[in-house]
Order: structure tokens, then sequence, then C-alpha cells
């Protein structure tokens, strides 16, 4: 009964935490936006404009992954005793950095490290293309063969919402770019908005549904969980000894 009352109030937390990022997420979309569409009062400040663009995409992937890590936690099948909001926020710190840098293939592309270059391109750059988040997820789940496809699928998304939701944003202006064949009409700002926070519980369904263990991976997972431990301990113990002789 106790047990029950704890998981409870570990779900209601995570719930309203949850929830939290959901509004602070739409927050930053629109508030952002909004900034962002004053053309007539950023012209004569195009390096603030596009530092506050650049930060949004970061800010909305934060809020996206961590909508992500709170919706695998609350649809764990036992609870992770070891779950912290302090280490959920440092993976959501590098989701951010990782959407914000997808803007450098801006700089790939003018060949050369000058914002009017940047911004000034004649076509968009390859790292703004859907196929380009498509062929990165495959290399990188290819690349992760040797891990549980559980781990190999949460790096997928890892991937695809701090980059997709930044082409999301950009998508609300110049539609979605799926090269070679073309792209899409610009997404109605209602249908961004949703495609915003529905991004991270669909990639959170499709990581939860990954086929279960065989007993090779299980074995191997086993071995090397047993391994790290050990590692770990020989780390303490190198440690005491160090801190015995000192």
């Amino acid at each position: 009964m106790l047990y029950d009352e704890t998981e409870n109030r570990h779900h209601l937390y995570l719930t309203r935490l949850q929830r939290l990022f959901m509004v602070l997420l739409l927050f930053i979309c629109i508030a952002n936006d909004y900034f962002l569409f004053q053309h007539v009062y950023l012209l004569d400040y195009k390096l603030l404009r596009h530092l506050v663009d650049s930060a949004a995409h970061g800010n909305v992937a934060f809020c996206c992954w961590a909508i992500f890590l709170l919706q695998a936690e609350k649809k764990a099948e036992a609870r992770n005793t070891t779950f912290s909001v302090l280490e959920m926020l440092k993976t959501c710190f590098f989701n951010g950095i990782t959407a914000s840098l997808l803007d450098a293939d801006h700089f790939i592309a003018a060949g050369a490290l000058s914002l009017a270059g940047a911004t000034h391109l004649t076509h968009r750059p390859f790292g703004h293309a859907v196929t380009f988040i498509i062929v990165v997820a495959f290399l990188v789940s290819q690349c992760s063969n040797k891990w549980p496809a559980k781990k190999r699928r949460y790096r997928v998304c890892f991937i695809v919402v701090a980059w997709f939701s930044h082409q999301l944003r950009d998508g609300m202006r110049r539609g979605l770019w799926f090269w070679p064949v073309g792209s899409t009409p610009p997404i109605e700002y209602f249908v961004y908005l949703l495609m915003e926070e529905g991004l991270p519980f669909v990639m959170e369904k499709w990581w939860r549904q990954v086929p279960a263990l065989t007993e090779m991976e299980k074995l191997e997972l086993a071995l090397e969980e047993e391994a790290e431990e050990e590692a770990d301990e020989t780390t303490i113990n190198d440690s005491n000894k160090k801190r015995d002789r000192g």
C-alpha cells in the first residue's frame, strides 16, 4: 500500500513537471516567433536576430527532450530509482546545443565564417533537409549495432528530437525540405505548434516499442553491467589506496 502511494506520488510529480515543460515549450515558441517577426525593428540588429533565433532552436529542443525523458520515465515498467532531474536537465542542455549547431551548415555552405554570407545563401543548406536527418539517424543506428536495440533507438531519438524540432521551426516559414523531391508548403502556425508538442511523444512511443531483447542480448547486457560495476569498484579502490598513501 505504501509502495503504491509512493509510486502514485512519483507519477504525479513527473506529470506536473512534464506539463510545466509543455507550457514552457509553447511559451518559448510563441514569444520567440513574435519577437523574430518584428522585422521592422530588427533590420539594424541582424546579429541579435540570429542569436535569438539560434537560442530559440536550442530552448525548443531542450523542452522537447525533457518531455521525452519524462514520458519515458512515466511509462517505464519499473521505477528508475536513479532518476535525477539534474541529470535530465544536463541531457536536455546537450540536446539543445545539438539543435542549435545544425545552423553551422549555413557557414559550411557559404564557405566562410561570415554572417552575411551564411544568411544570404541562394539555396537551403544540406543540414536543413529532412533527408539529412534520416541519413544521420540511419548511420547512428548502424554504428551502434553492438548496443541493445533500446539504446540504439535512444540515440536516434536524441538526434531526431534535436534536429527535427529545429526544422519544424524553419518549416513554418519555408516548409519541410525533402531532398531531392522538394519542399512542402509552409507549415500553418497552429499545426507547427502541435507538431512541436507532439514530436517528443511520438518519438518516445517509437522508442518504447522496441522489440524484446534476445537471450544473447540479455547476456551481453548483463556482462556489460557487471564489467562496469567492476570498473567502478576498481576506481574506488585505487582512489582509497592513493588517499591512504597520502
